[in-house]
């Protein structure tokens, strides 16, 4: 008997506990208390049909994941604003290079503040220009709005074929 009634305060002690609050990882220079945490699976599989899209030269598909308030942010300081814009460069880039995109590495991410979430991913970009093939090692940080890339930032940095 006495081992049911310790079963049972041990019980009811436990549904008392508090859950202990989401306190998140790392910083953010525009908001002191952010923190982020793993977002879900659901945003890998939007930036995996996002670069394959983009490997396919599928302006329409591209078009359809895109906010119209979008920005781009690109690592030589060049911002790019709105879907029209970067879309009609997109196009002339896609014919110009022939580009590939093969990816590495990802993780998406969540604010836990603020709610925002993201998508933090590396992949190799291969260009051809007068048949002379250029490396670039790319890392991007989107963001996902309502499920549509809302802002990408661009970080670049140019490889070996091989690497």
């Amino acid at each position: 008997m006495r081992k049911y009634i310790l079963l049972l305060a041990i019980s009811f002690a436990s549904c008392d506990t508090p859950m202990e609050e989401t306190k998140g990882f790392g910083f953010w220079l525009g908001d002191e208390n952010e923190t982020f945490v793993a977002g879900p699976s659901e945003t890998t599989d939007l930036y995996n049909k996002f670069i394959d899209a983009h490997n396919q030269k599928d302006i329409e598909a591209v078009a359809s994941m895109l906010s119209e308030e979008l920005i781009i942010y690109h690592s030589d300081g060049r911002t790019v604003e709105g879907k029209s814009t970067h879309l009609e460069g997109l196009q002339s880039w896609f014919e110009q290079t022939d580009p590939s995109f093969n990816p590495f590495w990802g993780m998406p991410y969540v604010g836990v503040n603020n709610g925002e979430t993201w998508m933090i991913a590396g992949h190799q970009t291969k260009t051809t220009v007068d048949g002379v093939e250029t490396s670039m090692g790319t890392m991007l940080d989107i963001q996902f709005t309502d499920g549509l890339v809302s802002t990408i930032i661009v970080y670049d940095r140019q490889t070996q074929p091989a690497e």
